[in-house]
């Protein structure tokens, strides 16, 4: 029987073929990033645990691999508080003294930038100190979060330890999407359709021809949500859209990686792109997604059977409005926005922010017109970092607020207020709601 993506990756690392539900004790891992909400704490447990081994060899504390550790503040930048700077400046410092890649405040979000620069190949076995790390999975790497602990381990020993090998749940995309439908409402409809335990503990494989006519900023897109249906991580096969982009970008050696044809999964199901429509998703979960035809109904089914799960939306109008985040930042998500809100003006009730993703994507935006467009319609536009979505700065909602957003989650008090209500939607969902003033098809301003 042959093997997933996964179980190659495992197998590889630990020089021995393994299987799905094998426990590993220790899994060697290929790259490590921290971000300036674990990174700090990580660096301080670093400092306490393994202090006194280091000192038995004459040697400060270090990290197993420089080359493999990166330090990413993205989450509370520009810092907002005298406790999220002195955080930062002990990444700086712990990097300088370790010789690692320390990125500037304004770079970007860590799971844009480090794609992006060609840090993250197939094959790789790549922790982050966030849930959303996932995302490098379009890469072809497994790829999940950790915490502090795990994080301060890895960083001194590179290893992940007691690993489970998941299972994987195949998800085969069909087709082409119509004008108007992106890789988010996909991923809505997919999280919609299994539920939010629907792929618990297990990868999310995503293959087909629908996949491989898909630009690589859907493709993270995808991946960044799989985490939502409680996935351990998505991944996707190598192709030649990958392996183009990793073409004079790629800091590591690339090798193309996919499944076996006869490869065990837990379960499959195939999708087809062309008979979606765009997606909100209503508050407090990503799995409360619905096609727009279906927004009435969602709306009297909220205030009929009101949950902590589903509060009741008794209106579809809109005070804010979101695009960026590690979900929907990047330049082909700004492109969409620009060209539903070309000629246009924001909603005098709605205040949109768009943050760029990255400086590179700011940089480009910026060069070709895009962000005049957005700007002159009326938004804010912010430097690059996690903005909004973490819920600590640059457009903390209100308790009367009503937002939708490009972000991955709509959680109770997720970005302010828990009286707040936040909607789930593509980027150009969001432009569109953003002139309107209420929940709005994109398709209608294309």
């Amino acid at each position: 029987m042959g093997q997933t993506m996964v179980e190659k990756i495992v197998s590889r690392q630990v020089g021995r073929p393994v299987r799905a539900g094998e426990l590993i004790e220790r899994l060697p891992i290929g790259k490590l990033f921290f971000n300036d909400v674990i990174g700090p704490p990580s660096i301080l447990t670093l400092q306490r645990l393994f202090d006194e081994t280091f000192a038995k060899h004459g040697k400060p504390v270090r990290v197993f691999d420089p080359r493999r550790v990166f330090m990413l503040p993205d989450h509370s930048i520009p810092a907002y508080s005298v406790e999220v700077a002195e955080g930062v400046d002990l990444m700086e410092s712990f990097g300088r003294e370790c010789g690692l890649k320390v990125y500037r405040e304004g770079d970007g979000i860590e799971h844009v930038v480090l794609i992006e620069d060609g840090h993250i190949v197939p094959w790789d076995i790549v922790l982050g100190t966030d849930s959303h790390t996932c995302t490098n999975g379009a890469m072809g790497a497994l790829a999940f979060g950790v915490g502090t602990t795990d994080g301060a381990y890895a960083m001194a020993t590179g290893h992940i330890y007691d690993f489970v090998v998941p299972e994987t749940f195949q998800f085969e995309l069909t087709g082409r999407f119509q004008k108007g439908v992106y890789a988010k409402d996909l991923i809505l409809h997919i999280i919609a359709t299994v539920g939010a335990g629907g792929c618990s503990r297990r990868v999310a494989e995503f293959v087909g021809e629908g996949v491989r006519q898909l630009p690589m900023d859907a493709r993270t897109t995808i991946c960044n949500m799989a985490v939502e249906m409680s996935s351990r991580t998505g991944i996707m096969p190598t192709d030649e859209t990958l392996m183009n982009y990793l073409k004079g970008r790629a800091q590591w050696p690339v090798e193309p990686l996919a499944s076996d044809p006869d490869a065990a999964f837990a379960n499959r199901m195939t999708v087809d792109l062309s008979a979606l429509e765009p997606m909100v998703a209503f508050p407090h979960k990503p799995a409360n997604a619905v096609p727009f035809s279906r927004i009435p109904e969602m709306m009297k089914k909220s205030q009929a059977q009101p949950g902590p799960d589903l509060p009741p939306v008794a209106s579809d109008r809109i005070t804010d409005a979101f695009v960026g985040a590690c979900t929907n930042g990047r330049y082909d998500d700004l492109v969409e926005v620009a060209k539903v809100l070309q000629g246009k003006k924001v909603h005098p009730d709605v205040s949109l922010i768009v943050i760029p993703a990255s400086r590179k994507v700011y940089e480009r935006a910026m060069d070709e017109g895009i962000l005049q467009v957005i700007i002159k319609a009326g938004a804010n536009v912010e430097s690059s970092n996690c903005g909004p979505c973490f819920g600590s700065h640059m457009g903390v909602l209100s308790r009367n607020a009503q937002m939708i957003s490009s972000s991955n989650r709509n959680y109770q008090g997720r970005m302010g207020s828990r009286d707040a209500r936040i909607f789930l939607a593509s980027p150009a969902t969001v432009a569109a709601s953003a002139i309107e003033g209420r929940l709005a098809d994109p398709r209608k301003h294309l």
